[in-house]
C-alpha cells in the first residue's frame, strides 16, 4: 500500500462502526472532488480498490462474516458483537439496522459510485485515448463487484447513482455486471496503457480478475456455456490478489487473530452429514487447525488466507474456476466433462496450485449421473472456496435446505435492506420475509 493520504483524500471514505455510526447516502448526485487526468483518477481506482479489500466495515470483512455466520462456517466467539450475532441467529434476528449489512452496502454503493465516476471522467483525460480505455476498464470491474457481490444477498438493487433510485431484480443486476465486464474486456483487449497500469496497485491482475468475474457472474445467471468459455480464459498460473502491509492488514487475519469476534466453527465447513469432506482432504488443515479434540468444545482456528496480517487474500481461487466449469457442464449435463473438471480440483496437490492449496484426494468415483455430480461438486465448493463470501450463494443455488424448511443449512435466503438505504430512497422494497 502507497500513496495512503492521498488515497483516502481522494476516495470518499467511510467508518462505520458499533461506537459511531453514521449513515451516508450512497446514491447521492455528489462527486468526489476530481481533476480529470490519469494521476487523479489512478488515485480514486487505488482507493476503491483499498475500500473493498481493507477495514472491518470493509466489504471483504463484511460478505465474509455474513455468508460465514449465515451457513455455519464460523462461530461467533463474543455475542457482544451485535453485527454478528444477529447475523448469526439470522431470521427476524436481522434488521435494517444491522451495522454488518449497512457497512457492506453502503461501501458497495460508494465503491460503485467512484467506480462510474472514474468511468465517466476517463472520456475528459487529456494524455490518451488508451489511457481512458484503461481508466475505464478498472472503473467498470469494480463497479461490476460491486454489483454481482451485493445481488448475492438482497433480492433486489439499485443500478444508477441517482437519488432515489429504482431498484432491479436479480437478472438484471447479473446481467449488468456481466455486460460491464465485458466492456472492461474490450479495453483491455485493446492493450492497458502503461500510464495507468505503473500506478494501480498492481496485486489484482485485471484481465484475469475480468474473465474469472465473468465465469462466476455467468453462472450465477445460469449462462453456462458463456462460464465455461470465460473460465477457460482465466490464466491459472497467474495470481490475483489483494495485498497488506503494517499499516493495513489483513482484515480478516486481524479481527481472526484478536479472538473477540469469531473463528472457525468446527471441520465441517458447514456441510451436512451426508456431504461431509474426506477425513484426508489436505485442505481441511490448510484452512483450519483443531486443538483439544478430545475437550467437550475443541478449539478450531481459521488459517489459510488469514493467519497473519500481511497475507493476501485470492480475489479468486484456481480451483474456484475449475469448479465453475464442472457444475456449468454437469447443468448442461454434459457429465463426463463435468467429471472431468471435478477430478482437477480433487486431484490438485499442493505443489500443482499456485497458492498450496491441493486437496490430494484420489478422483471421483461416484455415480455419473447428474444429481450426484452436483452434490460432490458442491461439497468441493464449500471446502476449495472456505470464507471467500460464496457459501450464501452456493447454498441457495444448489437448493440446499433453506430457513423454513426441516434440516436447514442456511439461516436466511435474502437480507433486509439497509437503513442507510431506506432512510435515502423511498423506493426502496418492503423487507423479505427471510
Amino acid at each position: 500500500m502507497k500513496n495512503i493520504l492521498n488515497l483516502m483524500a481522494i476516495a470518499l471514505m467511510i467508518v462505520v462502526s458499533s461506537c459511531d455510526t453514521e449513515y451516508l447516502d450512497p446514491n447521492s448526485t455528489l462527486e468526489p472532488d476530481v481533476v480529470n487526468n490519469v494521476d487523479n483518477l489512478v488515485k480514486l481506482i487505488n482507493g476503491i480498490q483499498q475500500r473493498w479489500s481493507t477495514d472491518r466495515a470493509g466489504i471483504i470483512y463484511n460478505y465474509t462474516h455474513i455468508s460465514g455466520l449465515n451457513t455455519d462456517e464460523l462461530r461467533l466467539l463474543n455475542p457482544g458483537n451485535l453485527g454478528e450475532n444477529e447475523i448469526l441467529l439470522g431470521s427476524d434476528d436481522v434488521n435494517g439496522g444491522n451495522e454488518v449489512l449497512i457497512n457492506m452496502w453502503t461501501n458497495a454503493m460508494l465503491t460503485r459510485k467512484e467506480a462510474t465516476t472514474v468511468i465517466d471522467a476517463a472520456d475528459d483525460v487529456s494524455e490518451s485515448a488508451s489511457a481512458s480505455g484503461s481508466l475505464k476498464a478498472y472503473g467498470l470491474f469494480y463497479r461490476a463487484m460491486a454489483h454481482g457481490t451485493l445481488i448475492q444477498f438482497f433480492e433486489s438493487i439499485p443500478l444508477e447513482v441517482i437519488e432515489n433510485a429504482p431498484f432491479k431484480d436479480r437478472a438484471t443486476v447479473l446481467q449488468s455486471a456481466i455486460a460491464d465486464l465485458n466492456e472492461a474486456k474490450g479495453y483491455i483487449d485493446a492493450g492497458l496503457d502503461a500510464t495507468v497500469t505503473s500506478d494501480v496497485f498492481s496485486s489484482v491482475d485485471l484481465e484475469n480478475s475480468v474473465n474469472a468475474m465473468l465465469a462466476r457472474f455467468n453462472l450465477m445467471a445460469g449462462n453456462y456455456d458463456a462460464a465455461i468459455t470465460a473460465a477457460n480464459a482465466v490464466d491459472l498460473s497467474v495470481k490475483s490478489t489483494w495485498v497488506y502491509d503494517a499499516s493495513i492488514p489483513n482484515p480478516l487475519a486481524f479481527w481472526f487473530g484478536s479472538q473477540n469476534v469469531t473463528q472457525a466453527k468446527d471441520l465441517t465447513f458447514g456441510l451436512p452429514s451426508e456431504l461431509l469432506p474426506d477425513e484426508n482432504d489436505a485442505r481441511i488443515p490448510f484452512y483450519i487447525t483443531a486443538e483439544d479434540l478430545e475437550a467437550e468444545t475443541p478449539n478450531y482456528q481459521v488459517v489459510g488466507f488469514w493467519s497473519d496480517n500481511l497475507d493476501e487474500i485470492p480475489v479468486y481461487l484456481p480451483g474456484e474456476i475449475l469448479l465453475i466449469k464442472a457444475e456449468a457442464y454437469a447443468r448442461n449435463n454434459e457429465l463426463a466433462n463435468a467429471v472431468t473438471e471435478l477430478n482437477a480440483v480433487l486431484t490438485k496437490t499442493e505443489t500443482t496450485d499456485i497458492y498450496g492449496l491441493g486437496a490430494n484426494l484420489p478422483a471421483y468415483t461416484g455415480p455419473v449421473a447428474q444429481d450426484d455430480i452436483l452434490d460432490e461438486i458442491y461439497k468441493n465448493r464449500r471446502v476449495e472456496l472456505y470464507l471467500t463470501g460464496l457459501s450464501l450463494e452456493d447454498n441457495r443455488r444448489f437448493q440446499r435446505p433453506g430457513p423454513a424448511d426441516a434440516n436447514a443449512e442456511r439461516n436466511r435466503n435474502y437480507y433486509p435492506y439497509p437503513n442507510a438505504e431506506r432512510d435515502n430512497n423511498t423506493n426502496t422494497p418492503a423487507n423479505p420475509a427471510l
